[in-house]
């Protein structure tokens, strides 16, 4: 069963008709969290009333939960309840049936909200195996007429936005192109792309803008992004460039099989960038294709790369890192050694093809 987005929960809280019982979940915990703050404040008032607010954490006796929940507000508008990150997967048969029968029988003056700000509820199986309790309590919900929202993870451009519209609360300017790069950087993790924001936001001071120089020298690279920088280097020939930001993974105590799989998805990617390019496709149709979701951004960026490699050296290339790679997992080697050699190989292939791109 489907649940709704966050577009609909916007719209859901603007209207001010509230529901007696809700469910914020999703990858996004961020968002999660932000919503279910929001959602408070709308329901019970920027100061709740101690008697009329009742806040649950991860173990719920519910008991406790089912009184809380028939509780009457004499001194508010309504009594609202909520519960977050309840793992409904340790319940029994009879603690399930007793858990939705309160969520399916609050009282009009009650709102009951289940917030997911850190527990992964995708888990397929709950304990010991057992199916997952949690799609069949929000399917019962939305049968009952009430709410349950999924809060996914933006797309790049909304996450531009977002980023341009938090440095403008905060007397900053930051243009979408550097948006861009910060979230290529770091990804598309909200709670992420907020502290490193309030980083550049403090370095910056009393300067207006927020620039590309701010980013390099700030902003924290995953190793996604650190390997895109390895593959400009040996793309273009540089080893001296390639082998210093290895030396620096490895510094940081990267895993060397980490970096082999990241290389041979950038290598993949980099391959359908090329392929969709020659043939007159659109990026947005090969990332759907590929399921890439909220990774399209990196299509788009390995466009670049596949435009200086020949389809010939890209091939080589991922055998040389498939080879490499059932070689770690079979039998013992200096990993670290292997991974320079790989580094080496690529480099290689990049000059020897380079004429051909």
């Amino acid at each position: 069963m489907a649940y709704s987005d966050e577009k609909a929960l916007k719209g859901h809280i603007a209207s001010k008709k509230y529901n007696n019982i809700y469910v914020l979940f999703g990858n996004e915990k961020y968002l999660v969290k932000h919503y279910t703050n929001l959602l408070i404040k709308k329901v019970a008032g920027e100061t709740p009333d101690e008697f009329a607010f009742h806040e649950f954490t991860k173990e719920v006796d519910l008991q406790n939960l089912s009184v809380a929940v028939g509780a009457v507000a004499f001194t508010a508008p309504c009594n609202c309840v909520v519960v977050y990150d309840y793992d409904m997967n340790k319940l029994d048969k009879t603690d399930f049936e007793a858990l939705q029968s309160i969520a399916l029988d609050v009282p009009d003056t009650t709102v009951l909200i289940f917030s997911y700000p850190t527990l992964d509820t995708n888990a397929k199986t709950g304990e010991a195996g057992k199916k997952s309790k949690f799609k069949p309590f929000c399917d019962s919900i939305v049968k009952a007429k009430g709410e349950v929202f999924e809060l996914s993870e933006r797309d790049a451009v909304a996450l531009e936005h977002q980023l341009a519209k938090w440095a403008d609360k905060a007397g900053k300017k930051l243009s979408l192109p550097v948006a861009s790069k910060i979230i290529f950087y770091c990804g598309t993790n909200l709670q992420t792309l907020r502290n490193e924001l309030d980083k550049l936001i403090a370095f910056t001071g009393e300067r207006e803008e927020i620039d590309i120089n701010d980013v390099e020298k700030i902003v924290i690279k995953k190793l996604e992004a650190r390997i895109f920088d390895l593959m400009d280097f040996v793309i273009l020939g540089n080893l001296d460039k390639a082998y210093s930001l290895l030396y620096k993974l490895f510094e940081l105590k990267e895993d060397p099989r980490t970096i082999v799989r990241l290389l041979g998805t950038a290598y993949v990617d980099i391959y359908r960038a090329r392929v969709t390019n020659e043939s007159g496709g659109n990026m947005k149709e090969t990332a759907d294709f590929f399921k890439y979701g909220n990774r399209t951004w990196v299509l788009n960026k390995s466009k670049s790369k596949a435009e200086k490699l020949s389809t010939n050296a890209i091939r080589r290339s991922m055998t040389e890192i498939i080879d490499l790679s059932a070689r770690l997992n079979t039998i013992t080697l200096n990993e670290e050694a292997e991974v320079e050699k790989l580094i080496a190989r690529l480099t290689l292939i990049a000059k020897e093809e380079l004429v051909y791109a």
